[in-house]
């Protein structure tokens, strides 16, 4: 049987719904956990040019800490506020798993939004990302 795509699923489902809210809660949590401490030395040291600084190495920063973080852990620390784990469709989590699937943070400024975007109108699972596909993951929420 065929699924639904994303944007199927955000028309008539209130629960994919807030599951979609939960994870862009989740990542304004992480992104700002990164982005905000980033932005305040590169400000604090006068660092040239500081918008460009800021973008690639909240960028990189972000990529590193959910890739380790999702891959030991299974989360991060706004995933896990909201209830949200990362699971692998095929065995374990590893650490390959988590490094694909957070590529896109390092562009998070144009790859993200289209992986986003992509994901959504594909007929597989509706909760992943285009490259949540790729590496065989999903975000799921924690039952815990």
């Amino acid at each position: 049987m065929e699924m639904p795509t994303g944007y199927d699923l955000l028309e008539h489902s209130h629960e994919f719904r807030m599951h979609m809210l939960r994870r862009l809660a989740a990542g304004l949590i992480d992104a700002s956990l990164v982005f905000i401490p980033i932005a305040l030395i590169v400000f604090v040291l006068n660092l040239e040019p500081m918008e460009l600084l800021v973008g690639v190495l909240s960028g990189f920063g972000w990529f590193l800490y959910s890739a380790i973080s999702e891959s030991y852990a299974g989360t991060t620390l706004g995933k896990r506020a909201l209830g949200l784990i990362v699971a692998s469709t095929d065995g374990p989590m590893t650490l390959s798993k988590g490094i694909v699937r957070n590529v896109p943070k390092m562009f998070w400024y144009v790859f993200l939004v289209i992986d986003v975007f992509v994901g959504l109108a594909t007929k597989d699972d509706p909760r992943q990302r285009w490259v949540d596909s790729i590496a065989s993951t999903v975000v799921i929420n924690n039952k815990k």
